[in-house]
């Protein structure tokens, strides 16, 4: 609950080993520090998947798209620190490759089916 001179409650870290107690700056805020979110919780949280398990993926596919081959790029301002985009099936929610944004939205705006990518594939090279 928010105090009215803007201060919020104190809460428990979310970490199992930390245990701190801190007074965090937004309600969202679930860890006492960096260190104790990980830099990757965001990733953990998604798609069950750790900072170890992102650096394999990456060093296994070169920090490149697995599609195109790019070294993929920033996306906006908000704080986002990765060039390629961890690639899930929606229907499952395993985790397939890393691939650039650019690459990751095409296969959503495609509804990840593959007729239609085949039919996107054949059009393009029908109309050269």
């Amino acid at each position: 609950m928010k105090y009215p001179n803007g201060y919020f409650n104190q809460k428990l870290c979310r970490k199992d080993t930390c245990g701190a107690t801190f007074t965090p700056k937004a309600p969202s805020q679930l860890y006492c520090s960096e260190a104790c979110r990980g830099r990757n919780s965001y990733y953990m949280r998604n798609y069950g998947i750790t900072d170890c398990d992102l650096v394999s993926m990456k060093v296994a596919q070169d920090h490149k798209c697995f599609i195109c081959g790019s070294e993929g790029f920033l996306i906006g301002k908000n704080n986002h620190t990765e060039m390629l985009a961890v690639d899930h099936c929606h229907a499952t929610g395993l985790v397939r490759k890393l691939l650039c944004h650019n690459c990751n939205r095409a296969l959503g705006l495609m509804k990840d089916n593959p007729e239609n990518l085949r039919k996107a594939a054949h059009y393009i090279e029908a109309h050269r």
